[in-house]
């Protein structure tokens, strides 16, 4: 049975390594969040009576070399890595230094890349000693209790010279039998508004969509049933973020925050209830919004939402199986808009289908319905998703690839349009957005002081000019 654990994100690079949201941090509207699965992880072992040490390497600006010298004054025996699939190669090296150091120590990695490739890693990298596929919590506990791991669902290891593959670990139906995440063990304040620059931090509300987009992992790291916490808990953790730690803003970590109206409506209650005083933040989808739910939204404290809107022609979106209609979505913006409540909204480029007349769709879409911030991604192929087997059957990308690019520096290519050109249209079709005058006299109406003006240009600049590694190809005028 392990005494003490370290659980790290690695010095790879800083992204958000929520298991279905893998970016790169650089470059985005957003911030870095708070890493919520390790604080998971280490409160789940401290209950276990083991000592815990969590790094966030890139947000500490932690080397590899800072890695090696904890690892060698900490007497751990059990390391734990979060991975993201762009990253995979680097992050599990900390696997290496761990063994190179102490070779009894039991390495473990989670991340949703497991769920598909979870042999195929352990293959390749022989110091990973155990992946998690799917829901981590009770696995890392079970393995902190030292139970065998022949024993335990939803891993993969080693034994005997050979790679086994336990059975899948059901989905949790019970959010409430998890202790709060451990954010004694963080430096919160690292974890910022990136408007204001106060304290912010991420709270698991609810998991699970039934939607079906083709190109999203949500159905395979959290499955197809919404399961969500109770309305109370959530805003306890608020209240006890707020008193303990100082923090009073706060992303709310849920597929789909507004599906379930009449659960929403009570989270909401209760957030009013303890007059919080709090700023927070959640995603939704375009057909889960309407004049009730704002309402409710709007007194609770919630300032933003995001919207996957993906596309600006209605054939990519049936395609990818979105689900919703280009009206929903201008229904949807022109809603938050009157209500007072900011739009966070992510386009994605390059799916099989796409083409120069849907990207141009897209382009004057995006323009149309003026949401106030945007991220516009080059498609992605996410292991388990059907995408990734589409693009896959059809050489749209090598799987080698996988571990050179991510959502910023694109891998893909269409039935008819290159790498290149996909970047291309990612480059001009952020920049057409946030250099549009209407974009910046919004933004310019917005601010109320100097610190939130100041902010806004240092993570305008970024985002403008952040698109390092693409190759440049020649500007071309509209068609």
């Amino acid at each position: 049975m392990p005494k003490r654990a370290l659980l790290i994100n690695p010095p790879s690079g800083m992204y958000i390594r929520d298991d279905r949201c893998q970016v790169p941090v650089k470059g985005l509207s957003s911030g870095l969040r708070t890493p919520l699965d390790l604080a998971y992880m280490a409160a789940v072992l401290e209950k276990e009576g083991i000592g815990c040490v969590i790094r966030d390497c890139p947000a500490e600006n932690k080397t590899w070399q800072d890695l090696r010298k904890e690892l060698e004054g900490g007497n751990f025996d059990m390391l734990i890595v979060s991975v993201t699939t762009p990253t995979l190669y680097a992050d599990l090296s900390a696997c290496d230094i761990a063994k190179e150091i102490n070779p009894d120590i039991m390495t473990v990695a989670k991340g949703a890349h497991f769920a598909a490739e979870d042999k195929e890693v352990l293959e390749r990298f022989k110091n990973l000693d155990i992946a998690i596929r799917g829901e981590y919590e009770l696995a890392v506990r079970e393995l902190g209790r030292g139970k065998p791991p022949g024993e335990i669902l939803g891993i993969t290891y080693r034994a005997d010279g050979a790679i086994k593959r336990n059975p899948d670990r059901p989905f949790l139906e019970n959010l409430d039998i998890l202790p709060l995440p451990a954010r004694h063990l963080l430096n919160n304040r690292l974890y910022i508004r990136p408007d204001t620059g106060e304290m912010m931090t991420s709270i698991q509300t609810n998991k699970g969509c039934p939607a079906r987009c083709c190109y999203c992992l949500v159905r395979t790291v959290s499955g197809s049933k919404i399961i969500t916490r109770s309305p109370e808990s959530i805003a306890s953790e608020m209240e006890i973020c707020k008193k303990k730690f100082g923090i009073k803003n706060f992303y709310f970590r849920a597929d789909t925050f507004t599906w379930d109206k009449d659960w929403m409506i009570k989270v909401c209650k209760c957030i009013i209830d303890k007059k919080l005083d709090a700023g927070w933040v959640c995603n939704s989808r375009v057909d889960t919004i309407d004049e009730d739910r704002l309402r409710w939204l709007k007194k609770a404290g919630c300032w933003m939402i995001g919207f996957g809107i993906e596309s600006g022609d209605q054939d990519i979106l049936n395609k990818m199986r979105k689900g919703t209609t280009l009206q929903q979505a201008v229904n949807a913006i022109d809603l938050c808009r009157r209500f007072g409540i900011k739009t966070y909204l992510f386009w994605v480029l390059g799916l099989p289908w796409e083409t120069e007349g849907s990207i141009k769709n897209t382009m004057r879409f995006a323009k149309r319905i003026k949401g106030d911030f945007a991220e516009f991604h080059i498609a992605y192929p996410f292991p388990g998703t059907d995408f990734y087997y589409t693009g896959l059957e059809n050489n749209l990308f090598s799987k080698e690839d996988l571990y050179k690019g991510n959502v910023k520096s694109g891998i893909v290519r269409t039935f008819t349009l290159s790498e290149e050109r996909l970047q291309y249209y990612q480059r001009r079709i952020t920049r057409g957005y946030y250099l549009s005058p209407w974009r910046i006299i919004r933004l310019l109406k917005g601010v109320h002081s100097p610190k939130v003006l100041l902010n806004y240009i240092k993570k305008g600049f970024l985002v403008l000019f952040d698109f390092s590694g693409q190759n440049k190809i020649e500007e071309e005028e509209d068609a």
